[in-house]
């Protein structure tokens, strides 16, 4: 099944994909991480959104994953963090340092993860504009719809920390480094963000959305650089 949202001040059509893996189909931007893969079957559910120019170029992309692991966040990393490894680093030459938050010990319930955001670079890309916030928070808004979780939570870069782009988008609350990945001479600190249900702010009415199915809001997000990001 697939949705679909014309968001015509962007020139832009998000396509809401129940299947995550569509993003391992797409040539324009390779996948940070395998979380997503369904082979892997670390989530019990997920989905993709794909945003495309009136022209069916890729414009954008990210994802949403869905468990319930029936411990603490914490434990849950602890056991699963090498689900979440950047592509580009291979496991058999891989280790990390965990400095996961306090906080995560005590966080349980339904768990939602956000990555693979991206938006395209360059002339005719949709960078600048405001966008990256509202899709992100857009896609956190239909999984709470969709999952009702408990809580929201993401792999990030201290720069994008720096910049507040987690903070803008609707994740309350940060820490890190939390993952140190290491392998050779490659050497990659990430911080995690995250927010509860009732934290997440709503940017519906920020954007003009013409809604088709079951969707029928418009909170609408990526990046602004051209690489491929957690998030």
């Amino acid at each position: 099944m697939q949705q679909t949202l014309e968001l015509p001040e962007y020139e832009l059509t998000l396509s809401i994909v129940e299947d995550a893996s569509v993003l391992f189909q797409q040539p324009d931007r390779p996948a940070t991480s395998l979380v997503f893969d369904p082979a892997r079957g670390v989530f019990d559910d997920s989905f993709a959104v794909l945003g495309y120019d009136s022209d069916g170029v890729l414009m954008h992309t990210q994802a949403v994953g869905y468990c319930d692991p029936n411990t603490s966040l914490r434990r849950y990393l602890r056991g699963s963090f090498l689900d979440y490894r950047p592509a580009d680093y291979p496991l058999h030459a891989l280790s990390c340092e965990l400095a996961l938050p306090d906080a995560f010990a005590f966080l349980r319930g339904r768990f939602a993860y956000q990555g693979e955001l991206w938006m395209r670079p360059g002339r005719g890309g949709r960078q600048g504009l405001g966008l990256a916030k509202k899709l992100t928070n857009f896609a956190m808004m239909h999984a709470l719809r969709r999952w009702d979780y408990d809580l929201i939570w993401a792999v990030v870069s201290e720069k994008k920390i720096r910049a507040r782009f987690p903070q803008r988008s609707g994740y309350a609350h940060h820490n890190g480094p939390a993952f140190t990945w290491k392998s050779g001479q490659q050497r990659l600190e990430e911080f995690v963000v995250w927010a509860l249900a009732e934290e997440v702010p709503d940017y519906s009415n920020e954007i003009r959305c013409d809604g088709v199915g079951s969707v029928n809001t418009a909170s609408l997000p990526r990046e602004s650089s051209g690489t491929v990001m957690r998030l």
